[in-house]
């Protein structure tokens, strides 16, 4: 008879608003990750399967509700940089540091426009050049008097998706940008014709597309889209062609190596050094919004991952 474990043995993690949080299905690509780097890298195959494969939570009951609460207190995070959990964890805190940097800068003369710029997909022999040939030109481009008085502050951020069907790779960078409140309305303004021209030229290309974006106040949304992965799991991933995941992993692993996927200048940087935020790539894994709020956990409860039961089961007191 096969073993059953009741509801209240599996992990139900969720956000303070009451939205479940999907560890399983993050921790099922994470297997078939390492399931990959095993014929890649033996030693990021290990540290992949050890990663979060215990969850510790502290447990708190609110004393006007009753009603209990629990916040992640520790766990193991491999940090190979195409893990669906740790990509999935430094998102969450970019965004939450995201978050804290607008609001430092909210009583500044700013608002924002978001830019995600292209170029045309690649062969995977082509792809870690044209990384080099983006950062580059994205440095190329601060640089130019036109930008350079319209950027008072940026973030970006790379991100590369993969035709599973054509086998191409498509890099791209998603720009957030601090600009003075009149820019729409001053001599500055740059229309997206004129953002696409000066990539061009940037790039050394005849033809690219710029998608210009304004936004009103502080959107979630476009926050969001700033701190998308660098690349999804469902692109390197593939177990319909387990020979295309294992070359695509391998490619995206030396692509990506060594790289700083992520960057701030100018008002960005210096609100970020101001509020002493951790370094994304390196930083606490666990918390990934720095909420401590100083009051203590009445207990904590550990979940352990399963293989076979593909989920996390709560672990004997």
């Amino acid at each position: 008879m096969t073993e059953t474990r009741t509801q209240a043995e599996i992990l139900d993690d969720r956000t303070p608003g009451g939205k479940p949080i999907d560890w399983r299905r993050r921790k099922m690509a994470n297997e078939y990750l390492a399931m990959a780097y095993d014929a890649i890298d033996p030693h990021k195959a290990e540290r992949l399967r050890g990663c979060a494969a215990m969850l510790v939570y502290g447990v708190r009951h609110d004393p006007q509700t009753g009603e209990a609460s629990r916040k992640l207190r520790a766990a193991n995070f491999c940090r190979v940089r195409l893990c669906p959990i740790c990509q999935w964890r430094r998102s969450l805190r970019l965004y939450s540091q995201m978050r804290r940097i607008m609001a430092y800068l909210a009583d500044r003369d700013y608002r924002y426009i978001f830019l995600t710029l292209t170029v045309p997909s690649v062969s995977g022999g082509e792809l870690s050049n044209t990384l080099d040939s983006i950062a580059d030109a994205y440095h190329r481009l601060t640089q130019y008097k036109e930008v350079a008085q319209v950027m008072q502050g940026w973030y970006r951020g790379l991100e590369i998706t993969h035709n599973v069907w054509t086998d191409l790779y498509h890099p791209h960078l998603h720009i957030l940008v601090a600009v003075r409140k009149s820019y729409l309305k001053s001599r500055y303004y740059l229309p997206q014709a004129r953002w696409q021209a000066l990539w061009e030229r940037a790039m050394g290309l005849d033809q690219a597309i710029v998608d210009v974006r304004t936004i009103k106040g502080e959107d979630a949304k476009a926050v969001c889209e700033a701190t998308k992965y660098a690349a999804k799991s469902a692109d390197y991933i593939i177990p319909d062609d387990w020979q295309l995941t294992i070359d695509t992993v391998a490619l995206l692993d030396a692509a990506l190596d060594g790289r700083r996927l992520i960057g701030f200048g100018g008002a960005l940087r210096d609100a970020r050094r101001a509020l002493r935020l951790q370094d994304v790539e390196t930083g606490d894994l666990v918390d990934t919004d720095d909420s401590a709020d100083g009051q203590e956990d009445e207990y904590t409860v550990s979940y352990a991952w399963h293989t076979g039961y593909t989920q996390y089961i709560r672990t004997p007191d």
